[in-house]
């Protein structure tokens, strides 16, 4: 179903860009000076319309129609999806893998403004040739100590909203959608996730609904030696909090919330416990290097959900947009109907 809806948006989007083509090159033969003013006027006037916004402890008057945004962070993937106005972004390799062929190439094709994850390295001047009306910085508001916030508000209005935990992704999202105005595009595919997520809940929760479930974190940077561990709405648990399954345990530090980093040492103990290890892989099934050398040595070898072959490799666990949630998903349903414990 997945792949279905997928293929139909991009053949709505070539329809979409043929029409366009049509309507241009009908036009291009018989247009006249005063017709290009009218529709730059009309752009203009799209663009100049506000309304007021309310960011946290930030009032924001932004565009009601914004026709050239930059974005960073979480907005990057959403907006690309929802067919933006994007006239730039900040590099965002981290769902590069998560990209279909089109949102990939979308995303290459526009300027990138900021190395990934420092928005330190903001590119003013690059910023302001792309003449944006919107700047939507989708990282933590804390973000604002990195940046030179007055020479970023002289070039256009600037909204901050990112995540302070890793299941945010399901409003922020909408929430960009609604600054750019995109909000019908990007609801596309809400309704498909929520109606999946539905379904797979129903699906194991007679098999699965009393099984206790752990996480390991593939790509957390840990040192040698050292492991993250995923307890409920983390990395890529999150993507399970939908579907009705046990993650029980919270991190020694209750401030570290939904993770925290363990001595392999302590692997029998904090996740020999549970029924079922889940965890993210690549695409195509590749193990990060820190995740493998966990996965080699002999204590997570010894684990009892791992002898028993329990354990649920996630592709697309990094999703953070309904569409791509949604491939998650299916990654999921296919490693939950494989191991042995669904079938108890």
């Amino acid at each position: 179903m997945t792949t279905l809806l997928r293929s139909r948006r991009s053949a709505a989007r070539a329809l979409s860009a043929l029409a366009l083509a049509g309507v241009t090159a009908l036009t291009a033969s018989c247009s006249s000076d005063s017709d290009s003013d009218s529709g730059s006027d009309s752009t203009a006037a799209a663009s100049s319309e506000t309304r007021t916004v309310t960011v946290g402890e930030d009032t924001v008057e932004i565009p009601t129609d914004p026709q050239s945004i930059v974005a960073c962070g979480y907005a990057v993937l959403p907006l690309i999806q929802a067919d933006a106005n994007l006239s730039g972004v900040c590099e965002w390799t981290r769902e590069i893998d998560n990209m279909n062929p089109e949102d990939l190439a979308t995303y290459e094709a526009l300027p990138k403004l900021a190395v990934d994850g420092d928005v330190s390295t903001l590119d003013y001047e690059k910023l302001a040739e792309v003449k944006p009306d919107l700047i939507i910085m989708g990282v933590p508001a804390r973000a604002k100590e990195m940046v030179n916030m007055d020479q970023l508000q002289a070039i256009a209005p600037v909204v901050f909203l990112g995540p302070t935990a890793p299941s945010q992704w399901r409003t922020l999202g909408e929430q960009y959608a609604d600054f750019a105005n995109v909000s019908d595009n990007y609801g596309e595919f809400r309704d498909q996730y929520e109606a999946r997520a539905q379904e797979l809940s129903a699906k194991y929760a007679d098999t699965l609904g009393t099984k206790t479930f752990g996480g390991v974190c593939d790509r957390c940077g840990t040192d040698p030696g050292y492991y993250f561990r995923e307890y409920a709405s983390s990395y890529t648990t999150n993507l399970f909090d939908d579907l009705g399954l046990q993650f029980p345990g919270t991190p020694v530090v209750p401030e570290d919330e939904h993770g925290e980093i363990v001595s392999v040492e302590n692997l029998a103990t904090n996740l020999g416990t549970v029924d079922v290890i889940v965890y993210g892989v690549g695409p195509d099934g590749t193990e990060s290097p820190e995740l493998a050398a966990l996965i080699a040595s002999p204590a997570w070898q010894a684990l009892p959900a791992v002898q028993a072959g329990n354990v649920v490799k996630v592709k697309h666990g990094n999703a953070a947009t309904f569409e791509t949630a949604l491939l998650a998903l299916d990654s999921i349903d296919e490693g939950l109907t494989s191991f042995p414990a669904a079938k108890q």
